[in-house]
């Protein structure tokens, strides 16, 4: 099988980077950072979230190959697709973009501490809401975006930013804001939302994490570029990608929201920038979703334009929209427009020479008489 050539469709994944196994391995590696992180923040029920929606994206995708592709008669488990870890990726990735707690005003399923009669935030156990809201998005992500469009490397979005967007729009995500470890660290409350002048405690606590967000993964910027460092290094992912995006968002930030909108003034207009790129899914959503390689351009000049797009709209929607967070649309939008790129942006063939229009137009007529 070594000495034989295969022609296949990108993205290309062959056994030489490990295997499909081995870059989803990486990117659970990536994530316990992030994870630590979340959990040292917001308390074990992290840690339950994350175990939900990681058994729901398993237990849906097995359902699937049960139900649709028959496998497990050819093989029981052997033939799953579970094998290859995308499931389990999808799960943790999903469960780092919800709150910890997130409260549907027409349900009534958060559990308390019995103890207390009048139950507060700071003594919930866990939200059964949120783990409803996280099987309906591991639904989602798995079987309607990933599964019937034929398993990974098929899905046209990113599954677990599908997921939540899908949430998002059935309920609204009401979250519940709740105080991890007596520190600032808070699940509803971001600085997106207040836009008090940033200074320089303020973007120290966005950097450490102690501040609030509204999802657990995107709190703590050193775990997430510690995860982005670790891929890079394993080759799982391209540098230049994030980079161009936050980049982008940075002056997107700049020129929409110091310049156009709020007229800071210059000593103001660098740090709201920087708080920008700190809070919020950006630096989460442009090193875990972006990079996803079935939804991203496959040159080079592709995803810097797949980049500056992203930023782009992330940043519109921030600024202009109603909504204080864009970044999950921004990924799905240019995740769509993807193909389009692909198809108009490709590399010049090996020892291609450009016609001029005059030779041209003489080898048309040449050929027309013949």
């Amino acid at each position: 099988m070594k000495d034989k050539l295969f022609v296949s469709a990108s993205p290309h994944i062959t056994q030489n980077n490990g295997g499909v196994r081995r870059i989803m391995i990486d990117v659970l590696v990536s994530l316990c950072p992030v994870i630590i992180a979340a959990t040292f923040f917001f308390g074990y029920a992290v840690l339950i979230n994350i175990a939900v929606a990681v058994a729901a994206c398993i237990g849906f995708e097995l359902l699937y190959d049960a139900g649709i592709n028959h496998k497990f008669k050819k093989g029981c488990l052997k033939n799953a697709s579970i094998k290859d870890g995308s499931a389990a990726v999808t799960g943790v990735i999903l469960a780092l973009n919800f709150p910890t707690f997130v409260k549907v005003e027409a349900w009534d399923f958060n559990f308390y501490d019995p103890r207390i009669h009048t139950p507060i935030v700071s003594d919930m156990i866990f939200s059964f809401d949120t783990l409803l809201l996280l099987i309906l998005a591991s639904l989602f992500a798995v079987v309607v975006v990933k599964m019937l469009f034929g398993g990974i490397g098929k899905n046209f979005v990113n599954p677990a930013a599908a997921g939540r967007v899908f949430v998002f729009i059935m309920v609204g995500l009401a979250a519940v804001q709740t105080v991890g470890l007596g520190l600032d660290a808070s699940t509803g409350a971001t600085w997106l939302e207040g836009k008090v002048t940033p200074n320089g405690s303020t973007l120290l606590n966005m950097l450490i994490g102690n501040t609030g967000s509204a999802a657990v993964g995107e709190t703590c910027a050193i775990a997430i570029l510690i995860g982005f460092v670790y891929l890079v290094i394993r080759k799982v992912i391209d540098f230049k990608l994030p980079l161009v995006i936050v980049g982008s968002a940075f002056v997107f930030a700049v020129l929409f929201d110091g310049l156009i909108k709020q007229h800071l003034p210059i000593g103001e207009i660098l740090p709201n920038a920087c708080a920008h790129v700190l809070s919020g899914g950006l630096l989460f959503g442009a090193v875990y979703m972006s990079t996803d390689y079935a939804t991203s351009p496959n040159t080079d000049w592709g995803r810097a334009i797949y980049g500056v797009g992203t930023a782009l709209i992330a940043m519109l929607i921030r600024v202009f929209g109603g909504y204080p967070e864009g970044m999950s649309f921004a990924i799905l939008i240019m995740n769509i427009v993807t193909p389009l790129i692909d198809r108009y942006v490709y590399p010049r063939p090996f020892g291609y020479v450009k016609v001029k229009k005059e030779k041209k137009k003489k080898q048309d007529k040449e050929g027309a008489k013949v």
